[in-house]
């Protein structure tokens, strides 16, 4: 386990698989409230964060297309987010 931890794409695939153990298990408890979307959003936020990080290795892109992939992740989630809300 000690050198699974050490490689950043390993480390990087156990959050995403944590992350996606927690989105399944707040979406499956039939409780699907504006919190638990608001949450489920955030974790979408947070893992595409870390695969255009770290398997899409744009930590050394440049700084624009960086944070323009990381608005179009953050404006889109909020979007299906609103779409939630209103309907």
């Amino acid at each position: 386990m000690r050198n699974l931890t050490r490689n950043p794409l390993d480390r990087a695939w156990l959050i995403l698989i944590g992350l996606t153990l927690l989105t399944t298990a707040i979406a499956e408890s039939r409780a699907l409230t504006t919190v638990s979307v608001t949450l489920i959003s955030l974790i979408v936020i947070v893992k595409g964060r870390l695969i255009i990080r770290e398997y899409m290795d744009m930590k050394t892109a440049h700084a624009v297309l960086y944070w323009a992939l990381n608005a179009y992740m953050v404006l889109f989630s909020a979007a299906m987010l609103i779409i939630f809300i209103i309907t």
